[in-house]
């Protein structure tokens, strides 16, 4: 697994370009979530590339994923994001690494 964390608006604009070339993965966590540090767990051991968001020190930006993908607020949270929107979401005990995979397998590129 590559993480990349999420820090400031301009990478959030980054990835939705990026998008359009592949699927981009977001993973929001709470830091002082017992639940997201389980998923945590489960997801640090995939193949996939994430891009991080510690939601409380970057609440603006976590706020401005709700705004701009139009799917409420939760942690923690699994967005996949193609050609600049949000193509599917899972939240708490929903994330899972095999449905993940799916769902990228979906809008893999040739």
């Amino acid at each position: 697994m590559k993480k990349i964390d999420i820090t400031t608006l301009e990478h959030l604009d980054q990835l939705d370009q990026a998008s359009f070339n592949q699927p981009q993965i977001i993973y929001k966590h709470s830091t002082t979530c017992g639940l997201c540090d389980i998923i945590w767990d489960i997801v640090k051991v995939s193949d996939f590339e994430l891009n991080y968001l510690d939601l409380l020190t970057y609440r603006p930006i976590s706020n401005e994923i709700e705004r701009r993908y139009n799917i409420l607020h939760e942690s923690p949270q699994v967005l996949i994001i193609k050609d600049g929107k949000c193509v599917y979401n899972a939240s708490h005990r929903g994330i899972k690494n095999e449905e993940i995979q799916k769902q990228l397998d979906l809008y893999k590129v040739d």
